[in-house]
């Protein structure tokens, strides 16, 4: 009967392994064509559109990368400092609604939540009044605030879920021996809470990278816009004169998301993990 069983479970597990290679695929399908667009010609691409690149053509990522290379910068420039901030602010206030008391605190914390209940579409028109008014139109804090400013309300969240999880005996021992709240949020609770915040770190900066909406609307300048909306002032340029040129410069884009998929999914994971046993 046990062996019966077992053979059972192992079909089913074969089909179960089967059906996610296969959805797999189909999501890699889209990037492996991407890659081998970007190094066909026109008259490779218009003549046969699934065969391979013969001969590749690389001087298409030369003419992508020449256009979109400034707009790339400016784009890590903007989402580090983004993020930066706020990672600091989401675990400065996750740490104040976690191991602090004071009067109205979950009032406080409800109204916070209820920020992530409004589509951020809502507040388009209202946060481009505000960069009007401030005078930061066409520049980059015009970028950074609004980001920041809705940003770090799942990154509270998430800290606050976090470090009420933490041993209370650590913060307690820490007072008794005369640390301050400051010195407890920096020496004993981020330390311990790394993981979650390089969940934060990765989340918001794949936010604030994906973003276009925004940024079309808040930079008026090409010589001061990311790179989301630089590809489409590329491709209009471009249009049907150079498509792997244009297929290059949506190659370029992604690497910035890959690299940083490679180096922190293992932190991520964690983090994930982590959240989903402390709640």
């Amino acid at each position: 009967m046990k062996t019966k069983f077992k053979r059972k479970f192992s079909a089913f597990q074969l089909v179960i392994a089967g059906i996610a290679i296969l959805l797999m695929f189909f999501a890699f399908v889209p990037i492996i064509f991407m890659i081998i667009l970007s190094l066909k010609s026109n008259v490779q691409i218009y003549g046969d559109f699934f065969s391979l690149p013969h001969p590749i053509h690389w001087e298409n990522y030369n003419t992508a990368i020449g256009m979109l290379i400034p707009n790339m910068i400016n784009t890590m420039l903007v989402v580090a400092i983004a993020t930066v901030i706020t990672a600091v602010l989401s675990a400065t206030a996750g740490y104040v609604f976690a191991r602090l008391k004071f009067p109205g605190k979950n009032v406080i914390f409800l109204a916070v939540l209820c920020l992530m209940m409004v589509p951020g579409v809502l507040t388009l028109t209202p946060q481009y009044t505000l960069i009007q008014s401030y005078h930061i139109y066409n520049t980059w804090w015009a970028l950074i605030l609004p980001w920041v400013s809705g940003g770090q309300v799942f990154g509270i969240l998430l800290c606050r879920t976090f470090m009420e999880g933490l041993p209370a005996e650590l913060f307690e021992s820490a007072k008794i021996d005369g640390c301050r709240e400051v010195r407890a949020l920096v020496k004993i609770a981020v330390p311990l809470s790394k993981p979650i915040i390089a969940t934060v770190v990765v989340m918001k900066m794949m936010d604030y990278y994906n973003d276009f909406i925004w940024p079309l609307l808040a930079i008026e300048n090409n010589s001061k816009q990311v790179i989301t909306v630089a590809i489409r002032v590329f491709q209009s340029a471009t249009g049907s004169i150079d498509i792997g040129a244009m297929v290059a410069g949506f190659v370029f884009a992604t690497i910035p998301l890959f690299i940083l998929f490679v180096f922190t999914s293992r932190l991520y994971m964690e983090g994930l993990t982590a959240g989903a046993i402390k709640g």
